[in-house]
Parts: structure tokens; sequence; C-alpha cells
């Protein structure tokens, strides 16, 4: 985003200066060097360090942490002192078809089975089920499973969750439980040997089987993992037997699967369920969709043999030389590209680094945000030191504008550049995407005959802009991105975006025959407008600069213009900008949208007219559909369909009436849910 100012001869060393001429002249260099590089370290330690920006940053190396993982080749561990009995989909079918027993099992059947692994004497027999209530067959079935309990020699240990030990059999004293909440986040990257309600699951094991672990039990250490649950071929990491094959076993079924007791020997012996609907799905480095008791068999694993991802402890070491050298590079280098170039290349050696003590039989983490951050904000100092010409850059910058903003416009950013500021700045802004329906077969239809209709209609709808002073951000094909106040403050700026999208559509079909002409009839812009905060400034490289807007709230009014296709609408725009608007503007409830990639559900409108010039008749319509809508949301069916009804009687092809009038007959039929709030969640862009 900076620009070098041409070298004049004077700023190259002559060859006649001495070695303590030219030390002079480099000293400024070095020491800007050193404190650029230096306050760069500082700021990314404090970044990485400190909420709220500790989360993101975390983040960033969560998600590099475990794409690299999944390049690591899976290794299968038959010879580990775990093995795994897993409550899977086909144990449950067959539990239920040679023993007749539903989910959840009889609790006797656990002590059965806790009965046969005692004879081939396991280290421990460790249950990640939770035993917190009453047996859904009785007292007695309890009382049974209790009294086999109490004859087994093997240690067994018990999960207990969220701090509660209950642990409703009677048995004669109670028993050893390990917490199973051992992490923090979705993703079990971490194991917490002792939790803040005692003893984890993997470390309770270990205890009861006397075996001191080779970790230490107090910090949390980050899982050595072995792949992923399964391999593409089925094979299981860990040794893993179907619960249903052990219990018939237990139980004595006839026929029921063999069994080597040496996969039980002098091993922990983990059960848990993996079975669709009867666990915590959990996810890992390795997989999104991992068992919870395939976590606790790698701690147990880990523990027993020392093995973990050790972290390095050389991250602000790293962070000061990534840093050093980016400052050099960018004030030292005398290319532009060398800047740049040399910068990136730390980066990727820092990346690369990362990766490999990662990818290595001995797991190494160097986290790579912070020193990554430390060079981009060396590397940005090293620019702003580098060049100075605040004056010439702000001609440049209104260059690149005068294409892109009205004349009101360039004129006020000629008698003040300072507007320009290099960089991003937050503020509230009104943003307007506008895109041609069906554009993709006409551009098919048309082949370089739409360079033309194109053209035609781009100056025409930029026209339309300018008179409300919008700045154009970019021409995407036939699509548009529009803003309001910025790079002047712009008051009105949601009624500005709103004249313009009024005036787009209106002027649309004047220009139609034109288009028409050039082969391109029937065209219909679609146009979505939401108002919020964004960042705004100049963004890119010294080859190629854009004035851009970027942000949340251009994401939203980028997913409202494709919103105008469920809703067979041409404008919609978001509540923010209705509030704004309101008054100037006549606007109608459409819908309660979550809108595709985003969580946070928003109130769309339709925009009809200006308030001033609106109809009887686009009053009526706006009016009547805020009584049906708000009769929609409140459940009211009967009465929200005499409304719409009354709407489509007038106005036949009205899309929003028609949309909700189809959902009021489905949840006439199929009622929504209690905690049903209106929201409608797009499912494409």
């Amino acid at each position: 985003m900076f620009f070098a100012p041409p070298v004049s001869p004077r700023s190259v060393p002559s060859p006649n200066l001495s070695h303590r001429e030219r030390g002079k002249k480099a000293l400024p260099r070095i020491v800007a060097v050193a404190v650029i590089a230096a306050v760069a370290t500082g700021i990314a330690a404090v970044a990485t360090h400190v909420s709220p920006l500790n989360a993101a940053t975390g983040a960033i190396d969560d998600a590099f942490y475990d794409a690299v993982y999944k390049l690591r080749n899976p290794e299968v561990r038959d010879n580990a002192p775990v093995t795994l009995i897993e409550v899977d989909d086909a144990s449950l079918n067959e539990v239920d078809k040679v023993l007749q027993r539903g989910w959840p099992w009889p609790r006797d059947g656990w002590g059965y089975l806790v009965q046969y692994l005692d004879q081939f004497h396991p280290k421990a027999i460790v249950f990640d089920l939770l035993f917190n209530q009453r047996s859904a067959m009785g007292v007695d079935d309890d009382k049974a499973f209790a009294d086999l309990l109490n004859s087994a020699k093997t240690p067994i240990v018990f999960a207990f969750g969220g701090g509660s030990r209950t642990f409703t059999p009677p048995t004669k004293s109670p028993p050893l439980m390990g917490d199973s909440d051992v992490t923090v986040g979705k993703v079990y990257r971490e194991y917490l040997p002792t939790t803040p309600n005692g003893d984890s699951l993997a470390l309770a094991a270990l205890k009861a089987a006397k075996q001191s672990p080779a970790l230490p039990e107090a910090p949390p250490f980050r899982l050595r993992y072995h792949g992923p649950h399964r391999l593409t071929d089925g094979k299981s990491i860990y040794p893993s037997l179907k619960a249903s094959s052990v219990i018939f076993n237990a139980v004595g079924v006839p026929n029921a699967p063999k069994i080597d007791p040496k996969l039980f020997e002098n091993r922990y012996v983990i059960i848990g369920a993996i079975a669709e609907g009867t666990y915590d799905l959990k996810s890992a480095p390795t997989a999104a969709r991992y068992p919870g008791v395939e976590v606790h068999a790698t701690a147990i694993d880990n523990l027993v043999s020392g093995d973990q991802v050790k972290p390095v402890s050389l991250i602000a070491l790293s962070a000061l030389c990534g840093a050093l050298l980016a400052a050099f590079s960018t004030i030292i280098a005398p290319q532009a590209w060398l800047k740049a170039l040399i910068p990136i290349l730390v980066v990727v050696g820092l990346l690369a680094a990362s990766a490999n003590g990662m990818l290595k039989a001995q797991m190494h983490w160097l986290p790579p945000t912070e020193p990554t951050l430390a060079i981009a904000l060396a590397t940005l100092g090293g620019l702003i030191w580098s060049y100075r010409l605040e004056d010439a850059r702000a001609r440049f910058l209104l260059k690149a504008l005068s294409r892109s903003v009205s004349p009101v416009i360039a004129q006020q950013l000629s008698a003040d550049p300072s507007r320009l500021a290099v960089g991003g700045q937050q503020r509230e802004m009104s943003v307007l995407f506008s895109d041609l329906a069906g554009f993709t077969d006409l551009t098919e239809r048309l082949g370089e005959r739409i360079e033309p209709v194109l053209n035609t209609y781009l100056a025409e709808m930029s026209g339309r802009v300018f008179q409300q002073d919008g700045t154009i951000d970019k021409f995407i094909g036939d699509a548009m991105m529009v803003f309001w106040n910025a790079p002047i403050d712009q008051a009105d700026h949601a009624i500005r975006a709103c004249r313009a999208a009024l005036a787009i559509a209106a002027h649309e079909k004047a220009i139609a025959p034109q288009l028409a002409e050039l082969g391109a009839a029937n065209l219909h812009t679609r146009i979505g407008i939401h108002t919020g905060p964004v960042v705004v400034g100049f963004f890119g490289s010294a080859e190629r600069l854009s004035y851009t807007a970027i942000g949340d709230s251009v994401n939203l009014a980028a997913r409202l213009e494709p919103a105008n296709k469920i809703y067979h609408t041409q404008i919609c725009v978001s509540e923010a900008t209705a509030t704004l608007a309101r008054g100037e503007m006549l606007f109608r409830p459409v819908d309660r949208l979550r809108v595709y990639g985003r969580q946070a559900a928003i109130d769309v409108f339709e925009l009809i007219a200006e308030a001033k010039t609106a109809t009887t008749d686009q009053r009526w319509l706006a009016e009547m559909t805020a009584v049906a809508y708000a009769d929609y949301l409140s459940q009211q069916w009967s009465t929200a369909r005499a409304s719409l009804l009354e709407i489509l009687n007038r106005h036949p092809d009205d899309g929003p009436a028609r949309v909700l009038l189809d959902r009021v007959t489905t949840f006439e039929q199929s009622p929504p849910p209690p905690e049903w709030d209106g929201v409608f969640t797009a499912r494409s862009k």
C-alpha cells in the first residue's frame, strides 16, 4: 500500500565516501531496524496473549495446527497399552436382535462383561459411560450390577462429568472415578490430567493400576494422536472390539465371535459408546468427528509412553528474528519487489519450520501467529519509515479514485487530500450490491456481443449512483458494489443508497428498448443494501491499489442481493438501513432471515418507493404486509392467511405474499416447534 518516490542520484552512496561516512549514513537505518523490530515483537506478544485479540490469534494457530496434523501419516497402534470396547451401531442392532435388549442395555450386562474381562487380568477396566441415574430397569438391575462389580479383582474406573460424582449402583465401597471433562474448547487438542474436579479419566485409570504417568500430572499436555478413529479401509488406530461381541462371550451366547485374550491381558480396557445418538461427538485435529472414548484412550497411551506434542519455548526469539529480517528488508532493500518478497519468504520459512516440527516422529509445536504478526508489523513499520512523502501519496490515491467517485466528491477530495488516509478506518456506511439476473446465460448466448450490453448497462447505472454521490467500489462482471459515507462524511448515507436503488430500478425500465436492440431484452437487476460498521481504505500492493470497504457488513449486503430470488423482489434492505431511512422511504417487512454463511439473523425489508411519491396502492400494500407479517410471527395463521389472500387478490404476482402464504399453509398443517422465532435460513448464497 506504499509507493516509493523516484530515487535521486544523491540517494545512492558515492564510491568516494569513506567507510566512516557510509557508517554514519547507515546508522539511522540500523537504529530504525532495531527499534521497529523490537516494537513489532512487543506488540505481537501483547496481541497474542491479551484478550480479546488472543482469541483470534489462538484460532489462527489452532487452524494451522489442525491442518498440519492432518498431513501426518496414520500410525496403527496394535501394541498400544489400550483396547477399546465400542458400543457402535452394529452392537446396538446385534444385542437387540439376539438378546432382545434395546439401548440403554440392562446394567447387569455390564457386570457380566466386567466378570468376563476380569479373568484375563487387564490393568484396569475403564467405563467412559455415566451411571449417575437409577437404572431404567429398576433397583434390582443396579444391585445386580453392583454385586458383579464387588467380586471383580481388576480395578474399575468410572467416568463422571460436570463435577458430579453421583454413582447409583450400590457398590460396597465408593467406586474409583475420573473426570471426562478434560479440555477447553470444542476441539480436543490438549488434555488435562488433573481437572478442577479431580483426576481425569485417563490419570485415574493409571493410578488405579498403580502405574506412574510418564508426563506431569498438573499442566495440560497436547495430545499425540496417531490418526483418525478409522482409516479409509475401516481399520482402527487402536485395537477395538464391538461391545456386542464381548457381551455375547460374557453371557455365553452360542457361537459368539472368538476373542483373543491378549487384547485384554495387561492392557487398559476402555468401554465407551460411539453409535449415533448415544454419545457426545468430539472433534480432534486429525478428524472433525472423533469419539470421546478414543480421546481418553489416546491420553492413556500418551501418559504411559510419555509421548506428547511438545511446545517450542522459543516463540519470542523467533518473532524477534523474523521482525529483524522484515524490518531490514523493507528499509535496506532498494527495489520495491524485494521489500515485499523478503518478508514473505521469512513468513514462508517460519510456517515451513513450524510444519516440519509437527511432521517429525517426535512432534514439536511452534505457534506461527505471534512471529508472523511481528513480521507483518515490522514490515509495516519499515515501509512507513521508508516512505514519508504523504502529499505525493495522497495525489496518487486521488488519481486512483478519480473514476470511482462522483465529480462532487472528487472536487472535495482535491481540496482536502488528507481525507485519503492510507490504510483502513472503521466507520458506519451503507453498502449496495447489484447484480443482473440470468447474466451467465445471456453471456453464453451473446458471446462477444455482450461487451456493448455490459458497457451500456454499467455506464447508465453508474450515472444513477453518481447522482446520489455514491462511491463505486468495484465492478464484478455485471455486478456492482457501491458505498456511501466514505471517503467523505454523508449523514444521510442510508437514504442516498435507497434513492440510488430506486433510480437503478426505474432507469432499467427506461433503457430497456436500447438494451433490447443490443440483444439483451428483459434485463432485471437485483439489489441488496445494508448499513453497518465496515473498514474502508486503500488496500493492495505497490503495483495494484484499490479503495475498498471490507467487513461483515459488506458481506451481509452482498448476501441480501441474491435474497431477492427467495422472495421474488427487486430491492432487499436490512433493518439497519430501513431504520435510518424510514420516513423518507416506504418499506414493507419481508422476512427474518439468516443469510448463507452467517449465524445471526436479521429482519429484511423490501424497498417500495420514496415516501413522498408513494401511491395509495403502495402504501396499502406496505400496511397490509406489515399486518400479515405480524400475525405470521405471532402464529395467528388464519388471520395472516386472510390478509395475504387479500394482498394476492389485488396483486396476484406479489412474491413476498406468496412466499409467506406458502409458509402459513405449511405451519397450519405442521406447526413449528415451541422455540420457533420466525427465522428462515438461506441454504445458498
